[in-house]
């Protein structure tokens, strides 16, 4: 994509791929619309009253360690600060792009904006940009086994009524702080990042400034047909705890989206299961959820970007709809973490709560109201430190994208079957993404796939599996868009 610089003076989850996808190139952007403007880059507003960002992260830190509270964590403190966050991320921003209001998150730097601005050489911070963020497969398909490979790389709709051509797409956006240390630091040159190793020792990158957030939204990218789309739709973890891997395929119900909006105001949809005849409590609105149709532009490079294994089903007019957001801060030493995914009516569905649901501010309206949040401010509880903690007396805290992770399972080696490579100390039986955490999770990013996932567990920063590695503060962003300019050192 075209870059364009602001006159302005100065010097900026997610994914994780294997070790053989550092050496190959990633797609060039292709050339934006004829006649847009440039996007720029805002930082996160405040919305919800007494919402501070970044918060000071003595603050953050006593709501983790409240001993007022049950497992010494006070839940009400973080979800307020979770939903400022969401209030900030969808706000509008004041820019148009293709006729679309773009919210804040929306005029964020992608990913691989800025991987092109640092293999062209530029450092300096303040760039605009004249298309949206672009999409590609999660990264966490090249990681995840073969299972979770095909899954992603096939029709999930197959066979289904109405719709039979969806995919799941994230776009990786860092907001301007992230975008201005990666491109300052030239955080994704392997070279760069190299120069932080310690030998016989644990290396690690100098850390993203505080005001920094990366963002992870996933997208359901489909044609409708009768002007509907069939979106299977998450209704909570496999009955009964079974501890299975849990894809969009398996889940039983779905809620078909109306591209006219041709349903009446405050109607309250009901899922029905994917066979269904009778769906018409099942119509929902588009303009419930946050989308956007693709451009050509856009759409040429989701079809490069799937390689020669990919379907090419990508095609201008389709539409791309916001189904769930991975949402990291570096308000605290191993960021925080916070995941929101759409939901119908006022049902809670796992991983989210009841008490999260009733904390959601007035503030947040339309759309951007009918997503559910999660949270992940610890690993376990109670909260344990950096490092020297303890996976003895506590229990674990789930938080995850069920987009993205609910489909995991299994436990061996990289590149193998299996989604995780580590067994957690904590939990019990079979390793599922409906057992994991964010947090955990991204602290085993560092520059080579040598670790990989983990489900939820307490995680020492200083633990000797990193010996020899160099940590990337928490950003499997770096390491799924590492350009490398050298050979990575084992």
């Amino acid at each position: 994509m075209r870059i364009r610089k602001a006159l302005i003076t100065g010097v900026v989850l997610t994914g994780v791929v294997v070790l053989a996808t550092l050496c190959n190139p990633k797609p060039t952007p292709a050339t934006p619309e004829v006649g847009e403007s440039s996007i720029t880059p805002v930082e996160l507003p405040s919305i919800v009253p007494g919402f501070n960002f970044p918060e000071d992260s003595n603050v953050i830190y006593s709501w983790l360690n409240n001993k007022n509270f049950p497992n010494n964590y006070d839940s009400a403190s973080v979800y307020n600060h979770v939903w400022g966050i969401w209030a900030g991320l969808t706000a509008q921003s004041g820019q148009v792009y293709q006729g679309d209001s773009l919210r804040v998150f929306e005029t964020w730097l992608g990913i691989t904006d800025i991987r092109t601005m640092i293999q062209n050489g530029d450092s300096a911070c303040g760039a605009t940009k004249t298309t949206r963020a672009q999409l590609h497969f999660p990264h966490q398909a090249e990681h995840g086994g073969k299972t979770a490979r095909l899954m992603l790389a096939s029709k999930l709709a197959a066979g289904r009524p109405v719709n039979d051509s969806a995919l799941f797409w994230v776009t990786v956006a860092y907001d301007p702080n992230a975008a201005c240390y990666a491109l300052s630091n030239q955080i994704l040159k392997m070279s760069v990042v190299d120069k932080y190793k310690v030998k016989g020792g644990i290396g690690t990158i100098p850390p993203f400034p505080q005001k920094a957030i990366t963002i992870k939204p996933t997208y359901y990218v489909g044609q409708g047909t009768d002007s509907l789309i069939q979106l299977p739709i998450w209704s909570g973890p496999p009955p009964g705890g079974a501890q299975i891997p849990w894809a969009p395929t398996s889940w039983p119900t779905c809620v078909y989206v109306d591209l006219r909006n041709s349903q009446p105001a405050g109607k309250q949809v009901t899922p029905v299961s994917m066979s269904s005849k009778d769906i018409q409590g099942a119509i929902v609105n588009a303009r419930e959820f946050i989308h956007f149709r693709l451009d050509s532009a856009m759409a040429a490079y989701m079809n490069a970007s799937q390689g020669s294994e990919g379907l090419n089903t990508a095609q201008a007019g389709q539409v791309a709809i916001l189904v769930a957001m991975h949402v990291a801060t570096k308000e605290i030493s191993n960021w925080t973490w916070q995941s929101f995914y759409w939901a119908p009516g006022n049902a809670v569905y796992s991983p989210s709560s009841a008490l999260a649901q009733s904390l959601k501010p007035s503030q947040i309206k339309g759309a951007a109201a009918n997503y559910q949040a999660t949270s992940a401010y610890a690993m376990v509880l109670p909260n344990q430190p950096i490092n020297g903690g303890t996976n003895t007396g506590v229990i674990p805290m789930i938080g995850y994208n069920p987009y993205l992770e609910a489909e995991f399972a299994g436990v061996g080696p990289i590149g193998g079957d299996s989604s995780f490579n580590i067994s957690s100390k904590l939990i019990p039986g079979r390793a599922v993404g409906v057992q994991t955490n964010c947090m955990s999770c991204h602290s085993l990013a560092t520059e080579l796939s040598l670790i990989g996932y983990s489900t939820d567990q307490y995680i020492s920063m200083n633990s000797p599996m990193f010996k020899d590695m160099i940590q990337l503060d928490f950003a499997w962003s770096i390491q799924g868009n590492l350009i490398k300019d050298i050979a990575p050192k084992k």
